[in-house]
């Protein structure tokens, strides 16, 4: 084990306090990682340092509490380095270190490679690593042991990511650094973890191994995930990329077929659509897969099915009406040019309100149908899919991030992942036609053919491999399944109106024309 001077974490700690602590506040809010951007900050210090030993110099990933105005607190995680600063502009440089003769600088150390060595070391060997109070444990699984005990040349940083920070070793191995710390299991290892021990389904990345941190301040509270290790499954890029490209080829060489061969919208998008379509039945049998893999085991009692009583409907009916209820307040807040823009007027607002509550009455065919609530991925859309050379793979089931820890390992219906990944078909047509200077009526055909095209590929491809009547987490009729499916849709896109209504004013028409599709159609 390298032997460091004595006293230098101290150092740290003490720069970031007292007159760093201002820096420190100001970094973390320009963060991606940050989750509490809008809220007022009363305070953000660092509770806990442990080193990384790796190479030369000195790392250490501090672990931070960032309190809020009114008492809420919320755990994050930070790799920071000891160096020189490069400049003026080194974004990445917090704080002069105290009691520094030679001007070195707190910095982070997101770029820094040895610092994600010693990440990886510490899950490859098992290590427990001791901080000031607490410490950080690595767990590497036996079926990792090939993948870990493999030496490591590279490690890549990627860019995209915004919650979390994943990193890449030697193209076969990835990391994923959980940025906010939950005390208790986290849903994303946890069900990778079970779907590469427990069950066949190998559509998935393997899990390799964990790390936690345990604060040592009480024997009650459960450790906090702060790594994932996963085999790195080789891909072209995730299903929105992949759409979207594909979508802009649709809408070239389609106008031209309409308007230059006088095909009609549905030949050119079979046509020209044809293999994209393949591909989209292909994830609907893997999402069908998945599901049965979910279903499979009694053990553990994690995973265990059990039965949808009318209570659980009577719970998911009343979230979704205390939803709805508050994206209607906000939707008759809007300025009046904000409803005009949208197509919006005030009895429109009443109107769907009304018949959103009555269609959420479709869920009560869940505990009438005696179908199974399982463990399901929680955030189910085409950037939680990677497409592989010859299908996807399904990534993230981490759940949506701004949910409780215990919310997002909650069992439900399983096809709410479906109707996820349905809003994002509807989407991704959107957002090629924004991406177009005007949009003709040809182009806007296009997209209206394709997505129903799509959804039907899909679905078809889900029931193919999660039969109704077979799998226990289905209703006992695929007619029923659509109209369980048609509920989690909307309550999906009054989600996405939410989202849009506070950071995409010019894209509220999307989900509301979801939204408004969707109570003018039946269950198709």
């Amino acid at each position: 084990m390298k032997t460091v001077p004595q006293g230098w974490i101290e150092q740290v700690l003490a720069s970031l306090g007292g007159q760093g602590q201002r820096s420190l506040i100001e970094f973390v809010q320009r963060q991606r990682w940050f989750g509490g951007k809008g809220k007022p900050l009363a305070d953000v210090h660092v509770v806990d340092a442990v080193e990384l030993f790796h190479g030369t110099g000195r790392r250490l990933l501090a672990l931070m509490c960032v309190e809020y105005r009114g008492g809420a607190q919320e755990r994050y995680v930070m790799p920071l380095t000891i160096r020189p600063r490069t400049g003026q502009d080194d974004t990445r440089a917090l704080v002069e270190l105290s009691q520094s003769s030679t001007h070195e600088w707190v910095c982070d150390a997101t770029g820094d490679e040895e610092i994600w060595m010693g990440l990886y070391d510490g899950v490859a060997q098992g290590r427990k690593l001791a901080g000031q109070t607490g410490c950080l444990m690595g767990r590497p699984l036996p079926q990792g042991r090939e993948d870990l005990t493999k030496a490591v040349r590279e490690a890549k940083v990627l860019s995209a990511e915004q919650s979390n920070t994943s990193v890449i070793f030697d193209r076969r191995v990835i990391l994923k650094l959980i940025r906010k710390l939950e005390a208790g299991i986290n849903p994303d290892s946890e069900v990778l973890e079970f779907l590469t021990t427990q069950t066949t389904c190998r559509d998935v990345p393997a899990l390799l191994g964990v790390m936690t941190y345990d604060d040592g301040l009480s024997d009650q509270a459960q450790p906090a995930t702060v790594a994932v290790l996963q085999r790195f499954v080789p891909n072209v890029g995730d299903g929105w990329s992949y759409t979207l490209a594909h979508l802009g080829t649709l809408l070239d060489e389609g106008c031209k077929a309409v308007t230059e061969r006088g095909d009609n919208l549905s030949k050119a998008v079979t046509a020209i659509s044809g293999p994209f379509l393949a591909q989209l039945r292909r994830l609907g049998e893997i999402t069908g897969g998945l599901h049965v893999a979910l279903a499979s085991r009694q053990e553990p009692e994690a995973f265990r099915p059990e039965p949808i009583t009318l209570h659980d409907v009577d719970l998911w009916q009343a979230g979704m009406k205390k939803h709805l209820t508050e994206v209607c307040h906000d939707l008759r807040a809007l300025q009046p040019e904000q409803q005009t823009a949208a197509g919006l007027t005030g009895d429109d607002v009443t109107r769907l309100e009304t018949a959103c509550r009555d269609r959420f009455g479709d869920l009560q065919l869940l505990s009438r149908a005696k179908a199974s609530k399982i463990r399901h991925h929680g955030d189910y859309h085409l950037g939680q899919v990677l497409k592989t050379n010859d299908g996807f793979v399904v990534i993230d089931f981490e759940g949506e991030p701004a949910r409780p820890l215990e919310e997002r390992r909650a069992k439900v219906c399983p096809l709410k992942d479906v109707g996820g990944m349905l809003r994002s078909f509807n989407y991704a047509a959107h957002a090629s036609l924004k991406q177009r200077a005007t949009v003709s009526a040809t182009e806007s055909g296009l997209m209206t053919e394709w997505e129903g095209a799509t959804r039907a590929s899909f679905l078809d491809g889900y029931r193919s491999v999660a039969k109704p009547g077979q799998a226990v987490c289905l209703p006992a009729t695929w007619e029923e399944a659509l109209r369980v499916i048609q509920v989690y849709e909307l309550d999906k896109a009054l989600y996405e109106l939410r989202y849009e209504m506070r950071n995409r004013p010019d894209w509220l028409s999307i989900p509301l024309q979801g939204i408004l599709g969707l109570m003018g159609n039946a269950a198709e």
